[in-house]
């Protein structure tokens, strides 16, 4: 391979809590040894590294996720080479688990990037180095909590520990005479109430002309508002870091991890995502990995460059989950004593709903790219499924799906990618591939 070739290869969401069982070997050598055909090799470590050492935090991610340390060998011997750890719950187990992530990565010389223990830390890329190149990775996350978002230090004050973070405001387009009946409904009710004091009092701003703010909810009058748009402040904090790193480095990658939708369907990307990941590409970045939605969404080829706004879950092992706080308990109805599996199956109402059931969430695929230099040269990806049929404890990890399910999953992106003017199709060796 030519020194100015590089080939690139990332995952959705390991969501991976447990071992893998021994007769799973045969299939996970097909997925390692294409994971590690690969120079630079990514995945999003959706759980935390520690021995449950710590408290649970007030608030998850959905549910309390934890990975044993010493389990973690497991998924280590895919070959990964950087693990993203910017998700909704890098926080489950507060600042000890997410400070806990980081140092076992740490002890193990493993690259990562999304967390840490100031923001100028959470936003700082992993760099790794191939046959004299440089490659920055960057990893952000748009569904935290709040209090999980990193902060700086100052003269005064140390760095919090938390996630990089991209924000974004929503409304939604009303006519103004939908608007005057929110602003008489909000009278009648006194659901705003609260908020006008605290704008007489200087501690909240006024609403602009045109927009009018029902309680938590945004409404606008202007046609030209996207639903939804990127916090200025949080795009300009990333896009400068990107484009300094992309002057520093080689290649410039990022992962995102976002669960929003456009409010049609979870398989439509909301408009800010869009709109960010766009404005990466403007910036330098070769390609940009997406998760945290649980199931595919399109692919757009982007100024010669892939956006995978998500590649699903590359790992999904909820169910396993092995131990739930008394928060999860008691929001169920569950006595706070009980098992992981007794409150989940709680939560699923006697298995009946839940991403488990779903085979939509139980598909991915594994793509190959190539550069040479600022051009992608070669594009594929390997379809895979997570053993959804199966009942024993290969359910949820990776195998290379036959071509039956890799021609669904290749008509699913043709369907859901048309509007970003991408088609795919399948060749003889079941790898889809674009359509010219």
């Amino acid at each position: 391979m030519s020194k100015k070739t590089l080939t690139v290869t990332g995952t959705g969401d390991a969501l991976f809590v447990a071992p893998f069982p021994e007769y799973y070997s045969q299939e996970k050598k097909k997925v390692t040894d294409f994971i590690n055909a690969h120079q630079v090799k990514i995945t999003n470590l959706e759980t935390n590294l520690s021995d449950f050492g710590s408290f649970a935090n007030a608030y998850s991610g959905g549910t309390w996720i934890n990975t044993k340390k010493e389990h973690f060998s497991h998924l280590a011997s895919m070959g990964f080479n950087f693990y993203g750890t910017a998700n909704n719950h890098c926080m489950d187990y507060s600042f000890k688990g997410l400070l806990s992530t980081i140092e076992h990565l740490d002890q193990m010389n493993l690259a990562h990037a999304g967390t840490g223990a100031t923001l100028d830390q959470a936003e700082a890329p992993a760099i790794l180095t191939v046959d004299d190149k440089k490659i920055a990775i960057f990893a952000v996350d748009c569904i935290y909590q709040p209090p999980s978002k990193a902060g700086r230090a100052t003269k005064t004050f140390e760095g919090r520990p938390g996630v990089n973070f991209l924000r974004h405001e929503k409304s939604y387009l009303v006519s103004k005479e939908q608007q005057e009946t929110l602003r008489q409904i909000a009278k009648d009710t006194g659901i705003n109430f609260t908020r006008e004091q605290l704008i007489a009092t200087g501690y909240a701003t006024p609403d602009p002309d045109g927009v009018f703010k029902f309680g938590e909810v945004t409404f606008t009058t202007n046609k030209d508002q996207p639903k939804t748009i990127c916090n200025k402040k949080d795009k300009r904090r990333l896009l400068d870091l990107l484009k300094k790193s992309k002057e520093e480095n080689d290649y410039v990658f990022l992962q995102i991890h976002c669960h929003d939708n456009d409010d049609v369907s979870h398989r439509n990307p909301p408009a800010y995502l869009t709109e960010f990941c766009r404005s990466c590409i403007d910036n330098g970045v070769s390609a940009i990995f997406g998760g945290g939605a649980h199931e595919l969404r399109p692919i757009e080829i982007y100024k010669g460059k892939p956006i995978f706004y998500s590649l699903g879950d590359f790992i999904y092992q909820g169910p396993q989950v092995e131990y739930l706080p008394a928060d999860f308990m008691e929001q169920y109805g569950v006595d706070i004593n009980a098992t992981a599996k007794e409150a989940l199956n709680v939560r699923s109402r006697n298995g009946k709903v839940g991403l488990h059931l779903e085979k939509k969430n139980y598909q991915t695929v594994l793509p190959s790219l190539k550069f040479e230099g600022e051009k992608m040269t070669s594009f594929k990806l390997l379809p895979l499924e997570l053993n959804f049929t199966k009942t024993d404890l290969t359910n949820g990890l990776p195998s290379v799906a036959n071509r039956e399910e890799s021609q669904q999953i290749v008509d699913l992106f043709n369907q859901i990618s048309a509007p970003f003017g991408s088609q795919f199709m399948l060749d003889e060796q079941g790898f889809i591939l674009l359509k010219d």
